[in-house]
């Protein structure tokens, strides 16, 4: 089986990849830039290209003879809403077409659980919760949902939707203000204060990112399509929580500062994860603690490289 994973040398594109080639598959990783902090594996083909803005012709190359495709290629941080849209949301689009005129068997689409719902009318939030994004993000993301749903309709389009929570681990970048979890790591390895928006009551459904990655090998092969599926570990931690279990994992406390409460951000999300473990066999099988306590061993792996690369003969040189 052929899997093609678009995006993926980000965060979650490693993992993911790794997935693929740990469950047999011959997968060829698609990658933004040539360079990249994600580690690169020996049975993986990669290719650098521009998936969702490059030719036409490159997009057909790259889905012919794939079996699976993983989308996992968005720009994190568009500037404004009509970008989102201009970028993420067109630029998927292409990626769809492109998928249903190859014949792909099956299109699987990383959305966002912690964003698409909105604020909780019911909790643990399921799949069948009413969709009120309150930020471009996840109103982008709901709108390739709903995409995927018109060319499956009009193209037999054979899809499958994944709305994970706040995966978080290994290779998670603090510096793109995504995952408050490797933000704190890597501020408490550098001995720098943590920073928290609001009084730190926001609750989220923290989970690791390798029992996402292994969601969607699962999802990939499921005979279930056409449909979505909450991912997280269905257990919420406040971002204080959050604070305290860093300090306790990393046996070092800093000082915490206080931010001004963020627009658009829901008091709680904490995910129904009931359907997942019912159709896809799947379940979280990493704790929290366990979670945490690998992503603390990386970020101070990484932490070293990058004062002995600071502090090398070459970089005082420069």
């Amino acid at each position: 089986m052929q899997a093609l994973i678009l995006g993926g040398g980000g965060f979650l594109g490693c993992h993911v990849t790794r997935a693929f080639a740990d469950a047999g598959y011959a997968v060829t990783c698609c990658l933004h830039k040539a360079r990249g902090a994600s580690p690169r594996l020996k049975n993986v083909r990669y290719v650098v290209a521009d998936v969702l803005a490059g030719p036409e012709g490159e997009l057909a190359q790259l889905m012919a003879g794939a079996d699976i495709v993983c989308d996992l290629a968005w720009e994190a941080h568009p500037s404004t809403p009509e970008r989102d849209v201009q970028v993420n949301v067109a630029g998927t689009l292409r990626l769809v077409q492109a998928c249903a005129a190859a014949g792909v068997g099956r299109f699987v689409f990383v959305s966002s659980g912690g964003t698409v719902y909105g604020p909780a009318r019911a909790l643990p939030i399921p799949e069948t919760h009413p969709t009120d994004p309150r930020t471009s993000y996840g109103a982008a993301k709901l709108a390739v949902e709903k995409y995927l749903a018109l060319f499956g309709h009009q193209s037999n389009l054979d899809y499958v939707i994944l709305r994970p929570g706040n995966p978080f681990g290994p290779y998670q970048d603090p510096r793109k203000g995504q995952g408050v979890i490797v933000a704190f790591l890597a501020r408490v390895a550098a001995g720098r204060p943590l920073e928290i928006w609001g009084d730190g009551a926001i609750v989220r459904d923290y989970f690791y990112v390798g029992d996402l990655a292994r969601a969607v090998v699962l999802a990939a092969s499921s005979p279930v399509s056409g449909t979505a599926f909450n991912l997280g570990s269905g257990v919420g931690r406040s971002v204080r929580e959050v604070v305290q279990s860093v300090f306790e994992t990393t046996g070092c406390t800093v000082p915490v500062i206080t931010r001004p409460g963020r627009p658009g951000d829901v008091p709680v999300n904490i995910l129904d994860t009931r359907k997942a473990r019912a159709c896809l066999g799947w379940r979280p099988l990493v704790s929290f603690e366990e979670g945490l306590a690998r992503t603390w061993a990386f970020c101070r792996q990484t932490t070293v490289r990058a004062t002995r690369k600071t502090n090398s003969p070459a970089a005082a040189r420069r």
